[in-house]
């Protein structure tokens, strides 16, 4: 609602690139009579940014180059993450902050490494693939016996699903399945592998060779190996290898060694001289859409138009009301900690032990209504599942606004009092565009224990 407001200042003002829009966009004049209903009041009314600040910002961002919009991540975790990148996207085009050097908008530079870094050799392009399911939805798969065929093999490796993807205690109870076979590559006993008939020992990223892209800058490191793996331990590509050997598959890439495979996939690169350095850079500075050239068939960013129906959208990016729900919060599961990355090392003594307990943080408001202080045990529940928390509730309120409640993701069931994450109970809709999935969209309700 406020991309649309600030669309609304930008057009109504005259702060729009014309020359921009009108030789690398399509769709200005309908997404223009869209937003025309989009004041800033009516902005003000639904994200609770006041008008005013919606006007400044929309005139400084519009008058000001460059002008660059990074995002990070959890906008896409809500139903309408699709959208939102969408309705962000337009600001750019319209003000052609795409033509300066540093200018337009990014959730990350990963995608650059793609210049240097041609991961589809990895593909077989005639690999027998019967059907694709959604990590998103491993817990309903696993409980699906109408599936067909059901799901009774089941590998995992560069995971631990039990305490990181949403729904997880639907996950805990299909992993629990006595003719679900579970195979897990792990270095740790993790949540997961818990659940295993068998564990692989799997090397850290110390003891192999391997080549990784960024996410914040435009190198790529050249992971050399420290040491040799250790014990029984090997790269989750030997393993591979090996249980290649033991089906009998004969294709050639099943076979090849870690340097052979990342040298098929390097493009420009002389991977003797970057390994030596450790490092290379996978493209030089660039500025993307100066001159237009966005992958589409007219090389124009679409702002409104027919193409969007087809994926599911509608024409032009719009704001929708979240749908009702019986319980009264929303739960955010954001990574507060310091000492763990996403959920690992959180199983680790020494680096869980100064993050304190797993705990459920709330507006004094809505704590008063529940005869809820500071330090009380606490009950988040909704219709997948519960776990028991500290509360947390903060004078003045903290971060926390009325009507919205925090739990952490990062924690692991070894170090909760009931073994439950925050995970057992996020939503695992998916988005409205891309296959994501809208944990954020979760809705609880919180009683003193």
């Amino acid at each position: 609602a406020m991309m649309l407001a600030m669309m609304h200042v930008i057009i109504r003002d005259g702060l729009i690139d014309r020359d921009y829009v009108d030789r690398h966009t399509e769709g200005f004049a309908e997404l223009a009579a869209h937003v025309l209903a989009w004041s800033p009041e009516r902005a003000e009314s639904v994200c609770g940014v006041s008008a005013d600040v919606i006007e400044s910002f929309a005139t400084e961002y519009a008058t000001s180059a460059p002008a660059f919009i990074r995002t990070l991540i959890g906008a896409e975790h809500h139903r309408d993450g699709g959208t939102f990148f969408r309705t962000l996207s337009c600001l750019p085009a319209l003000t052609g902050a795409w033509r300066h050097k540093g200018g337009g908008f990014a959730r990350s530079v990963g995608s650059y490494a793609n210049t240097a870094i041609d991961d589809s050799v990895f593909d077989l392009d005639d690999a027998p693939m019967t059907r694709g399911l959604s990590m998103n939805h491993i817990g309903r798969w696993l409980n699906d016996r109408e599936l067909s065929p059901p799901v009774d093999v089941m590998f995992i490796w560069n995971g631990n699903p039990v305490a990181t993807v949403p729904n997880a205690a639907a996950i805990k109870r299909g992993l629990a399945r006595d003719d679900l076979f579970t195979v897990v590559s792990e270095q740790f006993l993790t949540d997961t592998a818990r659940f295993a008939d068998v564990v692989f020992p799997a090397c850290t990223q110390i003891e192999q060779f391997d080549v990784v892209p960024a996410w914040g800058h435009l190198y790529a490191g050249v992971n050399n190996k420290a040491i040799e793996p250790l014990g029984e331990s090997v790269p989750n590509t030997e393993l591979w290898r090996r249980m290649s050997a033991a089906f009998g598959f004969t294709e050639p890439e099943f076979h090849e060694s870690d340097e052979s495979l990342v040298r098929s996939a390097l493009r420009g690169v002389d991977l003797d001289a970057a390994a030596q350095r450790g490092w290379f850079k996978v493209v030089d500075a660039v500025n993307s859409y100066a001159d237009g050239g966005f992958p589409t068939p007219s090389g124009r960013a679409r702002l409104a138009g027919d193409w969007f129906e087809t994926v599911g959208l509608s024409r032009v990016p719009d704001y929708t009301e979240p749908p009702a729900s019986g319980y009264s919060l929303t739960l955010m599961s954001p990574k507060t900690h310091q000492r763990f990355i996403n959920s690992s090392y959180s199983h680790l003594e020494a680096h869980a032990r100064p993050e304190g307990s797993i705990y459920c943080e709330m507006h004094p408001d809505d704590a008063r209504a529940r005869s809820i202080v500071e330090g009380d045990m606490v009950t988040v529940r909704n219709e997948r599942g519960s776990l028991t928390v500290v509360a947390r509730v903060p004078a003045d309120g903290g971060r926390v606004a009325p009507g919205m409640v925090i739990v952490p993701f990062g924690w692991v069931g070894s170090r909760t009092g009931d073994g439950a994450t925050v995970n057992d109970i996020t939503n695992d809709e998916l988005v409205d565009w891309g296959g994501g999935v809208a944990f954020f969209d979760t809705r609880v309700e919180v009683a003193k224990v």
